[in-house]
């Protein structure tokens, strides 16, 4: 992750503080000035040329962790144009070999820090410092899927080192890190990783499952 990146990360945090972190999408789209339709599909619609026709539209009005970070992934795009990042995006990594795929996980991160707040972030290390708990704690909170909750966590300063890893068995289910060295990735065999790897925090979800951090 780059310092543009970072840069729209610190943009969409700023945005969404002015609103004082309304959770619900449809008051945050009135404070932002965005449409907000239920229709056949998601889609975002922002134009330089047109900001005040600005639009969302989501599938669901009930919302279970998928659907709540499709919204806030819709409305990450609409900030992003307005900010002018989109452009800089592509005139900065115009070298990637697929754009829109590269733009789209751009706007994930961003998704990301709209459901999981400075101030959930915060709230939580505070109470858990760096366990594992500090990811389950978010994904309460927020009602984020545990795969957002860990790359937020994990993401949430660039410069600092931090990864998470999720195991099944003796199997490394998922696994993301920033700047910090796994010794292991997903789909990975490793058995016993509390005794090979001690260095590690580790909680037990149950089910044969851990959830672990490093820092």
């Amino acid at each position: 992750m780059d310092l543009l990146i970072s840069d729209l990360l610190d943009y969409i945090e700023e945005q969404h503080a002015a609103t004082n972190y309304e959770r619900d999408p449809v008051k945050l789209a009135e404070a932002w000035g965005i449409r907000y339709e239920v229709g056949p599909r998601y889609l975002a619609r922002s134009r330089d040329y047109d900001m005040r026709n600005d639009l969302i539209c989501v599938t669901e009005e009930e919302y279970g962790s998928r659907h709540l970070f499709s919204v806030s992934h819709e409305f990450v795009h609409v900030l992003a144009r307005r900010g002018g990042y989109i452009k800089l995006i592509r005139y900065y990594h115009a070298s990637v070999p697929d754009m829109r795929k590269h733009i789209e996980l751009i706007v994930n991160y961003g998704g990301g820090r709209l459901l999981m707040t400075a101030q959930d972030l915060y709230e939580a290390t505070r109470e858990f410092g760096d366990s594992p708990n500090v990811i389950l704690r978010l994904m309460e909170v927020s009602g984020a899927s545990e795969a957002a909750a860990m790359r937020r966590w994990s993401w949430q300063d660039i410069h600092e080192y931090r990864a998470a890893f999720t195991a099944q068995g003796n199997y490394i289910q998922d696994a993301v890190r920033c700047r910090a060295r796994l010794p292991f990735k997903r789909g990975d065999r490793v058995p016993e990783i509390h005794i090979v790897h001690p260095d590690v925090n580790l909680v037990y979800l149950g089910d044969g499952r851990v959830m672990g951090t490093v820092v």
